[in-house]
């Protein structure tokens, strides 16, 4: 068990390593072997002798690891995972579903793990080895099989990359008896995994395909912008169009054209415009459409497109902020704070941020406190947000000043608490 456990420590190491350096957020403990007073205490609480595969990986291997990662959101995934695997002797108990904690049935399942969102990997104390894992979903009560045995169950999910422990994770890795790394999903996983943590930009530069799936791992820097800049434009634009056309997945087939506005800018402004006709040879949503006209398209062209399209909708539905900010906020101009001026009204969540997006002037702040109550409301509940975006050095001392006053004649009128408390906020940012 050992020798197992290092080899398994070495595996998670490496992997944790490699993703720290590819800028996934990731957590890795792996702890001294539980000493045998430590598992008698547990079997004490518990009322059981611990099945003798988990007695052995505890006092063996580890009586606590942790193995956890997410990739950065710029990366698209081929599978929707990220990495959680762990167990703690000290916290293994008996698994109850909720609203059986009454019933007084057999004591079958030992947690050895609760994921983050209330699911649970759990030790079938009634199996075969007394260790088969199976995962439990807190949302539709359900079990899934994931290996005969615990010993199994690591082996397996760390040659996964320790993708984990939420219930939409593990299907696709999964046949009759659990997880198979065999499986055509999961070969595509790890090739896509050992590909993410290998490829680095001065391969992939090299070859435009390979290129294209840089961006898609990694995102669009100014750094892999230029180098598609070493290519035709029209190729490239061409190669994302026939990249986003193999795509069944709707949203990453719309994160790959917004990553061509990205690589290209100006010189897709033809192709942005063509999606705007009235028979567009690609549809794609609103957000799309707009993002790619704030990144390809001269501001004062980008800008007016999504005004019309907005108060188009805004003649069928009421027009929320939250729509608002969705099609504007990657726009960062001035002219959109003067647009919403007759646009904002209450309820102003997502208006506030919008306005935040917008870089307001000194001016535009000062104007906005002294204006409506929706108004005034918003630049209240976006002020700490400007602020510690701009610093003092943004406002003059007189603005300082107009504004302060405006502010407590603010909080001198509010009459709810949360009211007087965000204008109190905002105070506090300017002493």
């Amino acid at each position: 068990m050992k020798e197992q456990m290092d080899a398994w420590k070495r595996q998670w190491q490496e992997l944790i390593q490699a993703l720290e350096q590819k800028g996934a957020d990731t957590r890795f403990y792996a702890g001294p072997p539980a000493p045998e007073s430590g598992l008698a205490e547990v079997e004490l609480r518990l009322g059981i002798r611990l099945p003798q595969e988990l007695r052995s990986l505890l006092k063996e291997g580890a009586g606590q690891a942790y193995v956890y990662w997410n990739l950065p959101d710029a990366a698209l995934l081929p599978f929707e995972v990220s990495g959680e695997l762990g167990w703690d002797a000290d916290r293994l108990d008996f698994f109850v579903p909720p609203g059986e904690e009454d019933s007084g049935g057999t004591q079958r399942y030992l947690s050895f793990h609760p994921a983050g969102n209330g699911d649970e990997l759990l030790l079938d104390l009634h199996s075969a080895s007394g260790t088969a894992v199976v995962h439990w979903a807190h949302e539709t009560a359900e079990y899934l099989l994931l290996a005969p045995s615990i010993m199994e169950f690591i082996d397996k999910i760390t040659a996964l990359g320790c993708v984990g422990a939420e219930e939409w994770q593990y299907p696709e890795f999964c046949g009759e008896a659990g997880l198979d790394p065999e499986k055509p999903a999961s070969r595509q996983w790890m090739a896509w995994l050992n590909e993410y943590l290998t490829l680095t930009l001065a391969q992939a530069q090299k070859e435009l395909p390979l290129l294209l799936r840089y961006a898609e791992m990694f995102g669009m820097s100014q750094e892999t912008a230029e180098a598609f800049g070493r290519y035709h434009a029209e190729e490239v634009l061409q190669a994302f169009l026939e990249r986003a056309g193999q795509e069944r997945d709707s949203s990453k087939k719309e994160a790959i054209l917004c990553l061509a506005g990205d690589a290209l800018k100006d010189k897709a402004a033809e192709f942005v415009r063509s999606l705007w006709s009235g028979t567009p040879s690609l549809e794609v949503s609103r957000s799309t459409l707009a993002y790619l006209s704030a990144h390809c398209l001269p501001e004062d062209e980008g800008v007016e497109r999504v005004f019309r399209l907005l108060e188009g909708l805004a003649e069928t539905q009421k027009l929320s902020g939250y729509q608002a900010n969705s099609l504007l906020q990657d726009f960062h101009s001035r002219r959109v704070i003067g647009w919403m001026e007759d646009k904002t009204a209450f309820p102003y969540g997502g208006w506030d941020t919008l306005f935040v997006h917008s870089q307001p002037a000194p001016a535009d702040i000062i104007q906005w406190l002294g204006g409506s109550d929706v108004q005034r409301q918003i630049v209240i509940a976006a002020f700490p947000a400007l602020y510690d975006s701009t610093g003092a050095t943004f406002f003059s001392a007189a603005e300082i000043r107009q504004i302060r006053n405006l502010l407590e004649q603010a909080l001198d009128e509010a009459v709810l608490k949360k009211e007087k408390q965000a204008v109190r906020d905002a105070l506090g940012r300017l002493a």
